[in-house]
């Protein structure tokens, strides 16, 4: 028969256990799987080119940007929707 003070303390044990151990989808790291927003998108795409945005839109779980570099060009950039 277990004693009254391990008692005690095995029970703060299981309610300090981080919600963080939570399977996926059950409490834990909110933002696992939350999707990227297109003005998320549009700063990424804007850091990794250093260029200004001309157009976003959603494609394949991410965003297509379409970036005028400081160079003159037009190119689009790619921007994963996870943000990883």
């Amino acid at each position: 028969m277990p004693t009254p003070a391990r008692a005690l303390v095995t029970l703060i044990l299981v309610v300090s256990i981080p919600t963080t151990w939570a399977a996926p989808g059950r409490g834990g790291d909110s933002r696992q799987g939350q999707q990227m927003t297109p003005a998320q998108a549009e700063e990424t795409a804007r850091r990794k080119t250093g260029g200004r945005v001309l157009a976003i839109k959603p494609a394949n779980g991410g965003y297509q940007v379409k970036v005028l570099t400081p160079a003159g060009e037009v190119r689009y950039v790619f921007v994963a929707g996870s943000g990883r």
